[in-house]
């Protein structure tokens, strides 16, 4: 792997939060965003090959980004999505699974806060 990416945390069930936004940053430091950059309001929505890119480069661009996805995904949950062939369709089902507000995200938010303990000389 690497360098750069040593601060990078697999996605798992627990994490959605923290881990979205630091993938964001990883594939727009790495040129690999356009193909999951869309306009959020409009649901069918899909990514727009630049018109200075061929369609062979366009394809290796979004396999890039797949790649580059699922290679932070943790193995418990990668079976979820690892048919997913299309950067975006892999994204949002990634949104789909971890984004809603659920009682078992509900819960784990709780359990996490419980958890927490102040710090001496805090």
């Amino acid at each position: 792997m690497e360098s750069g990416n040593n601060s990078m945390v697999k996605l798992t069930s627990t994490n959605y939060s923290i881990w979205r936004p630091m993938m964001e940053d990883l594939l727009y430091c790495k040129d690999l965003f356009d193909p999951i950059d869309v306009d959020k309001t409009k649901k069918d929505d899909m990514p727009t090959k630049p018109e200075k890119m061929t369609d062979k480069e366009w394809e290796k661009l979004k396999r890039k980004t797949l790649g580059t996805i699922r290679q932070w995904i943790d193995i418990s949950i990668f079976n979820h999505v690892s048919q997913e062939t299309e950067p975006l369709e892999l994204w949002r089902k990634l949104e789909g699974l971890y984004e809603r507000k659920t009682a078992h995200n509900k819960a784990s938010l709780i359990k996490r806060l419980v958890s927490l303990k102040l710090k001496p000389g805090w």
